[in-house]
């Protein structure tokens, strides 16, 4: 089952509670016994009937479990003449996603596809447990990993006709959930279909009854020192989706690359300015050396970069360097330069052979960058 369909099925708890009503003699059912791992209460679980394991079907049943015993019975009634799939759910943090601490069936949680049962069937069996980590595809080593080790690339996303589907990595590989995904359609002005990746960085979007075309995009919020920067992520195939047909898009959050047409990346940038009046020094023969202090806005510690500045729109610019605290140094064809941050309105700020600070919103940024200028020394 795609953990995609299951989070719209979340939203379905009080459609069900409606249709959980006494029906031991109603015609077209499901019995079964649901049981849950160490004595948990299965009170507020749901249990899901998808027609032919179809879970984004029009036609999906439930049922609400109401005792907060560990071992319940449950009837699902109304349903058509074909086999269903079924899963449980507790969705404990009610963010309508499977997560850490909610409890699912087995198959949910190892995403394995159902055994389909047929109505009249009175004996399933489904066991509820924990969700202590995210879930992993069968075969997937789901041990902690040490920092030294590059973990398992995430499954291919399958192509299914009538949706966009993809995965989200980052450049280890590491699925990354609650990205936003954008199908913007290309010939309505603010028409989009949005969705997040889930635990395993997959999202799918239906398209089935749009005969239009869609541009897919995929964003992610960094947040640093009080500021949210939007991260573009750099999509695996640029080209648009065609409506009703679909197609895999697959993304992965890393520096874009940098071109004529784009100089600045998807990360934070470094603009530099000559010296008001001083024109000794040539930007075009200037390498900066970066070097973090502590962590990064990411979570890592980075690794000391060397860069040339690149002409913009802007001025001269290094970019994509991910947010965080600096010690910048720099040479001009091998000797080193004076560096100071860019005045702005009143302030003043002293020169000197290093620059440690950090990324603000001056000059009407939309995002934090970094404004440094540059001299020779004075001796």
């Amino acid at each position: 089952m795609n953990r995609n369909a299951l989070t719209a099925l979340l939203g379905l708890t009080l459609s069900l509670v409606a249709q959980a009503l006494p029906a031991a003699s109603a015609p077209r059912t499901i019995k079964g016994t649901i049981t849950a791992a160490g004595g948990h209460s299965l009170k507020d679980t749901v249990v899901i009937a998808c027609p032919k394991g179809d879970c984004d079907s029009d036609d999906v049943k439930g049922a609400v479990i109401a005792s907060g015993k560990a071992r319940a019975d449950f009837t699902i009634t109304d349903l058509e003449n074909v086999p269903y799939a079924l899963y449980a759910v507790q969705d404990n943090d009610g963010d309508e996603d499977v997560s850490v601490g909610d409890w699912v069936d087995r198959n949910l949680l190892e995403e394995k596809e159902a055994a389909l049962v047929k109505v009249g069937t009175a004996n399933v069996k489904l066991e509820l447990v924990e969700v202590k980590r995210a879930a992993a595809a069968p075969g997937t080593n789901t041990q902690p990993r040490s920092n030294t080790t590059k973990p398992a690339a995430p499954s291919a996303t399958t192509a299914q006709r009538g949706f966009i589907t993809g995965t989200v990595v980052n450049e280890q590989g590491v699925p990354l959930p609650g990205v936003e995904v954008v199908a913007d359609n290309t010939l309505a002005y603010n028409s989009n279909l949005i969705t997040r990746t889930d635990a395993q960085g997959r999202y799918k979007i239906d398209v089935r009854n749009a005969p239009v075309t869609f541009n897919v995009t995929a964003s992610l919020t960094i947040k640093y020192d009080g500021y949210s920067a939007r991260v573009d992520l750099v999509p695996q195939n640029p080209e648009t989706v065609p409506g009703g047909v679909g197609g895999v898009r697959n993304f992965t959050f890393k520096p874009k690359p940098v071109t004529q047409q784009d100089p600045y990346g998807n990360l934070a940038c470094v603009f530099v300015e000559r010296e008001a009046g001083n024109f000794d020094i040539d930007p075009a023969q200037v390498i900066l050396t970066l070097t973090p202090v502590g962590k990064l806005a990411d979570g890592s510690t980075g690794k000391v970069r060397q860069t040339k500045l690149v002409m913009s729109g802007g001025g001269w610019v290094a970019a994509n360097v991910m947010w965080g605290t600096y010690k910048v140094t720099g040479t001009m064809n091998g000797h080193p330069i004076e560096l100071r941050r860019r005045i702005g309105g009143m302030d003043t700020y002293e020169w000197g052979m290093s620059y440690t600070g950090g990324f603000t919103r001056d000059y009407q940024s939309l995002q934090p960058n970094m404004f440094l200028e540059i001299r020779l020394p004075k001796n």
